[in-house]
């Protein structure tokens, strides 16, 4: 059996940002060991934020955008965005940074193989070997965590078309966060463009809900969002991609005896938004310096504040109840309150007054029952 420092099981963005810290280190000579079943040599996702300073990977932001446009069902508005801007970064343009940079380590090891289970002794098996570490670090979905019913859980799902147009059909400077003037269907779901240049964008179909749906569904919908919103009719599909984040106010456990859970599967996802990216870089690197410098991995993190705990509960509630839409929610919060001060309040830098505001602007009594609500979990 193969013995490792530590064993990154899956190589996705929490991974390997993880495996990239802990070596930036100078005296870091730990043995690394990171298995992927996948190459990652595809564009197979993207990784969106806002944010007003610089992040780890700025080099790789593929394009950013100051100005954002909101559809609700009573209202539309262009918000500028300083002094923040909303970011992207390509899963590709990730991957082969990462390829260039880990490969330049001789005590890195990064493995194509399919991981089939991982032992809390730190027993890594997959379809071909066994591997030991004294730490794991589990970023995949293979353990099943069993949320109890007192929790909400709610999928964010989507799918993306990367399209390219004959005619000029999009202002490459404005995007638009939520286009709510889609059918709801019963559900929370809204429409998502991220335009590259006059001909070119992503253009998403997105829904929260507790179910995913049947695949014609999610095509179907971008067909209609594209005919009936976006005006576009000719168009080529240059690259598709299809997500799954959990939305839920469950605690995910943070280790299980050698195993510590990152990424998604260690609760980075920020509840209410399922934005996990930003957040991730943020929890890794204190993770990073705690390990570099011999203390425990998980010693004072920037988890989220127990009362954006409670706030971000208090909204997946209210959607669960199904009294008040998603997407009059959402259009209250931007509309009252404007952008800046929603991506604060979503950042968790509010302070009580700031929130307080927030809250007065959506439905009253319906938001302070799932708040008291909140204190019984």
């Amino acid at each position: 059996m193969k013995q490792f420092d530590y064993i990154i099981a899956g190589g996705g963005a929490a991974g390997l940002t993880l495996a990239y810290l802990l070596l930036a280190h100078e005296n870091t000579k730990k043995t690394i060991l990171i298995i992927d079943k996948d190459d990652k040599s595809v564009n197979d996702r993207t990784w969106c934020f806002w944010e007003k300073e610089l992040n780890l990977f700025e080099n790789l932001v593929y394009k950013q955008w100051s100005r954002a446009s909101f559809f609700g069902p009573s209202f539309k508005q262009t918000f500028a965005l300083p002094p923040y801007s909303y970011k992207m970064i390509r899963g590709k343009d990730f991957y082969d940074f990462m390829k260039l940079e880990l490969g330049k380590f001789n005590n890195l090891t990064w493995l194509k193989e399919s991981i089939v289970g991982i032992d809390p002794q730190g027993i890594v098996k997959t379809s071909t070997e066994t591997y030991s570490g004294n730490m794991v670090f589990n970023s995949t979905t293979l353990k099943d965590f069993q949320i109890p019913s007192k929790h909400v859980q709610f999928l964010q799902h989507f799918k993306g078309r990367f399209i390219q147009t004959e005619k000029p059909c999009f202002d490459p400077e404005i995007m638009t966060y939520m286009d709510f003037r889609i059918d709801q269907k019963g559900d929370c779901r809204f429409g998502y463009v991220l335009p590259f240049s006059p001909n070119e964008a992503l253009v998403e179909y997105t829904i929260f809900s507790e179910q995913l749906l049947q695949p014609e569904e999610y095509d179907k919908g971008l067909d209609d969002y594209l005919h009936d919103f976006l005006k576009i009719e000719d168009y080529k599909v240059l690259e598709d991609e299809f997500g799954v984040i959990p939305m839920t106010d469950f605690p995910f456990p943070e280790k299980d005896g050698r195993i510590i859970n990152i990424g998604i599967s260690g609760g980075f996802a920020k509840p209410s938004t399922g934005y996990t990216f930003l957040r991730s870089q943020h929890i890794l690197k204190k993770m990073a310096n705690n390990l570099v410098r011999q203390k425990d991995p998980l010693a004072d993190l920037p988890h989220q504040k127990k009362r954006f705990q409670k706030y971000d509960s208090t909204l997946l509630n209210v959607l669960k109840n199904g009294e008040h839409s998603g997407a009059q929610i959402f259009s209250d919060l931007f509309e009252k309150n404007g952008a800046q001060a929603v991506f604060k309040f979503l950042d968790e830098e509010t302070n009580l007054a700031e929130e307080m505001k927030i809250m007065s602007s959506t439905p009253i009594l319906a938001f302070g029952k799932a708040f008291i609500k909140t204190f019984g979990k």
